[in-house]
């Protein structure tokens, strides 16, 4: 913001030189960025936040000023002489909407003579960048760069009826403002109105139809308090940027109204010869109260790290109008009207602190007790199946949460997803409107992409949530995604990657996440092909998963080019721990191993048959291994050869060939009866 630095240094006793004024507003929090010379004074730009209000006028510059270098704030003097008649006689207020208008004052200038301000006056607004007007405008103008109080002249001839009513504006009211532009309201918008039609665009501008001009005799002075929010909400509708909403929208001084006034009416009646009408039309619907905060000077001192005086943090606080006393050891402070940012005691600490020094803080780190760290929540789970993927030979990647309704309306088939989606109300685009509700969206754009950048064999998993809308409430789930396409093997024995890869990697995983013994069940869960697709159970026969191969139109990406199997399972289905290992002696004797091939019709799933053989073998078998499953030339349509590899091992002694023979055949017996199935 602009300021005219000497406005400031006339604000001050005993002021220090330009440079020291700025060096020292700088250390305490106000850069001033650039100075420019203008004549006997400068131009300064300076940083102001916006949580500081109070500091966007010379006054509130000026006392941060007087602070950091111990000179005296001059006190504001109003020297206002009132003609008999009261302003009552002429105008009258009404506030209709109190929640949008805290309190709203009214003063009467009359009998003004139309001239232009002196040379001092405008130059101090063209400092600060405002363009001089007229005597009456250029008075307002003054007293918001002065005390930052937004102020509003209304030509007093121009209001119907004599009343001022401040209330939201009609639907399709429409207002000519004083840029010339017509605007068109809405109830969102708070208008300053007569008995007829609104006047003015509440704390943001003022009408043309009530516009000060040359024939301009009577002036009514508007010095209110306005929400914040509103006047944010309002400007940005409207698309305006005023120095008056500027202020309300940070948050102007609720007290300053009155004082505002009475400055202004006395500079216009200074400047114009006008008479001041007596006594000011003050409607207060909702007083202002004062917040009172105690701080400890010895838990200020900790806090900044080094010793800070009692005296010196109540002549901080005394100078910036916080009126500090004594309660019991604490200093009790009222924080003053114009120091809206101020909310808890924190908030003082800054206020010593920066008015201390930074420089002065000690540059050292606190001393802080070491303790272990501790993985809480689902974290062991996370890292334990992150591990696990690794460790099967997959890459982590990490994919948007966020979907498209198309990309939703796909995985709303899949068997893990079991209640509704989870919408943005203001998404950044459509693209990303739906929460996921499956991992599978976003493997399959990971894998459109690589394979659109020439990348073939892809090995990838993803861990994270998935957000499902369940009793009207968001729920998180966490999951595991696996995605296999192109080859594997040794690089010498590249081949395709096939269902048999998939399962084995998938199996994996579970095993050292902490599932149970899943069952495959084949099925095509909504978005797999029926040959090779299952869902994952475990012992309860609860679905925790889906594995198989991708049927592409199914997910709603027809442009994969290349066959692509795809898993995702519900990790808060397993163990939250693991049970620890336990030590098995190593065996000390040789096994045996002997194949058999089944043959049985393909609807029979391996699951099913890995099962019966376990069921039925003898206790001697110590491993099940599948060695090849073939259809095709030489069986008849629908039938399967599975051949399977069982480890014979005695734990006592060694076994014979004839014994294992024996268990053999006793083995084909009960499965021939159980399932019904021949044997090659």
């Amino acid at each position: 913001m602009r300021f005219d630095a000497a406005w400031i240094e006339d604000l001050l006793e005993d002021a220090p030189g330009f440079d020291e004024l700025a060096a020292k507003l700088t250390a305490c929090g106000f850069n001033v960025e650039v100075r420019e010379p203008d004549g006997d004074s400068e131009i300064w730009d300076v940083d102001v936040t916006t949580n500081r209000p109070d500091a966007m006028n010379h006054r509130g510059l000026a006392r941060e000023a007087a602070v950091a270098t111990n000179a005296g704030l001059t006190p504001l003097e109003v020297h206002l002489d009132e003609d008999p008649e009261p302003a009552s006689n002429l105008i009258s207020v009404e506030i209709e909407a109190p929640e949008l208008c805290s309190r709203y004052v009214a003063r009467v200038v009359r009998r003004v003579h139309m001239a232009e301000s002196p040379g001092w006056l405008k130059r101090r607004l063209e400092r600060c960048g405002i363009r001089p007007i007229n005597a009456i405008v250029d008075a307002t103008n003054y007293v918001l760069m002065e005390l930052g109080q937004p102020l509003h002249a209304f030509d007093l001839n121009c209001v119907r009826g004599r009343r001022i009513v401040v209330r939201r504006a009609q639907s399709g009211e429409k207002l000519t403002t004083l840029d010339g532009e017509e605007r068109q309201l809405d109830p969102s918008i708070l208008v300053i109105a007569d008995a007829e039609h609104s006047l003015a665009l509440a704390g943001i501008m003022g009408g043309a139809d009530s516009e000060i001009g040359p024939e301009t005799v009577d002036v009514l002075i508007e010095s209110a308090s306005f929400d914040a929010l509103t006047i944010r909400r309002g400007a940005r509708k409207l698309g305006m940027h005023t120095e008056a909403s500027h202020r309300f929208e940070r948050g102007a001084d609720p007290e300053m109204a009155p004082l505002a006034a009475d400055v202004a009416v006395a500079l216009i009646a200074q400047l114009t010869g006008g008479t001041v009408c007596s006594g000011r039309i003050d409607v207060n619907p909702r007083p202002w109260q004062p917040t009172t905060l105690e701080l400890d000077p010895a838990k200020l001192s900790a806090f900044a790290g080094m010793d800070i005086g009692r005296d010196e943090a109540v002549r901080i606080f005394h100078d910036l109008g916080f009126q500090p006393h004594d309660a019991g050891g604490l200093i009790q402070v009222s924080v003053p009207s114009w120091r809206v940012d101020i909310e808890r005691v924190q908030d003082l600490y800054e206020e010593v602190i920066r008015h201390v020094g930074y420089d002065a803080v000690p540059a050292v780190l606190p001393v802080l007790p070491a303790v272990p760290g501790e993985r809480r929540g689902h974290w062991p789970l996370i890292d334990r199946a992150r591990d696990a993927a690794v460790s099967a030979g997959l890459v982590e990647i990490v994919t948007y949460s966020f979907i498209s309704p198309e990309q939703d309306d796909a995985s709303s088939v899949l068997p893990l997803v079991t209640a509704g989606p989870v919408c943005l109300d203001n998404p950044l685009s459509r693209t990303q409107a739906v929460m996921r509700r499956s991992l599978l969206p976003g493997l399959v754009s990971a894998a459109r992409l690589n394979l659109n950048q020439g990348e073939t064999d892809l090995a990838f998993f993803e861990e994270g949530r998935v957000f499902t809308l369940e009793n009207g409430q968001p729920a998180e789930h966490e999951r595991l995604g696996v995605l296999l396409a192109g080859r594997t093997g040794a690089w010498d024995q590249r081949r395709p990657v096939s269902f048999a890869d998939l399962k084995g990697t998938v199996e994996a995983i579970a095993g050292r996440t902490g599932f149970d013994t899943l069952r495959w069940r084949r099925d095509a869960a909504g978005c797999l092909d029926e040959a090779e697709g299952a869902v994952l159970e475990d012992g309860g026969g609860t679905i925790v998963g889906y594995a198989g191969l991708l049927v592409p139109e199914k997910v709603a990406a027809p442009d994969l080019r290349q066959a692509v199997y795809v898993a995702e399972l519900d990790l808060d289905r397993a163990a939250t721990t693991l049970p620890l290992p336990r030590f098995r002696e190593l065996p000390r004797f040789p096994a045996i191993t002997a194949d058999m091939t089944v043959e049985h019709p393909e609807a029979l799933a391996y699951a099913d048959l890995e099962a019966a053989v376990r069921d039925l073998a003898s206790p001697l078998v110590e491993r099940i291994e599948l060695v090849v499953r073939y259809s095709g030339k030489g069986l008849p349509p629908g039938t399967v050869r599975t051949t399977l590899r069982l480890v014979y091992r005695h734990r006592e002694r060694s076994l014979t060939q004839d014994e294992v023979n024996a268990e053999q055949e006793t083995l084909r017996t009960r499965l021939g009866t159980a399932l019904h199935v021949r044997f090659a």
